[in-house]
């Protein structure tokens, strides 16, 4: 059963609850990509973009911002946008929230408030990764109204690769 709108809120994280976002990632990852990369690519990728320093220096120098996910106050996932600048592209870095949780319109919900908040910030189209073997994230980001924009192969070390879709959603 879908919970309501209201019920769904995004947070904003603070640096010191970075750690917390960590320890979710590496609950989230191996139940959404065990079956299209690797175990050491899932370490690989948890290590490289999910450490509190990572993540610091993605807030700091790089204006990414980072929200909690909340249900009723509890976080379920978290995501990260940005920069958020207007008349300009803004990027979904991060957009994960707990297996258990999946299915009842939560993403929708908190997809739609993040929307709004770059709509009423002037920005006018939001992009997004997408690993072109993750079948149930294109799929949900299709129902949302993103469209594929073009394929990207970035070879990140250490002998792996993310393999994606660049998917866009105008916002104006």
């Amino acid at each position: 059963m879908s919970a309501p709108t209201e019920e769904i809120s995004l947070t904003p994280i603070h640096v010191s609850e970075l750690p917390l976002v960590s320890e979710m990632a590496a609950q989230i990852w191996p139940s959404v990509y065990s079956s299209i990369i690797s175990s050491d690519q899932i370490s690989f990728m948890l290590d490289w973009m999910y450490s509190p320093e990572t993540m610091q220096q993605e807030i700091s120098r790089e204006g990414i911002v980072y929200h909690w996910i909340t249900l009723q106050e509890r976080p379920i996932g978290f995501l990260a946008v940005g920069p958020i600048l207007p008349d300009t592209a803004s990027m979904l870095h991060k957009c994960y929230i707990l297996s258990e949780e999946q299915g009842n319109g939560h993403g929708t919900t908190a997809l739609n408030k993040l929307s709004d908040q770059l709509r009423e910030a002037d920005v006018t189209t939001l992009r997004l990764r997408v690993n072109r073997k993750n079948q149930p994230a294109i799929h949900f980001y299709q129902r949302y109204g993103f469209e594929t924009e073009s394929e990207d192969l970035l070879d990140i070390g250490h002998g792996f690769v993310m393999d994606d879709y660049i998917m866009a959603l105008t916002l104006s």
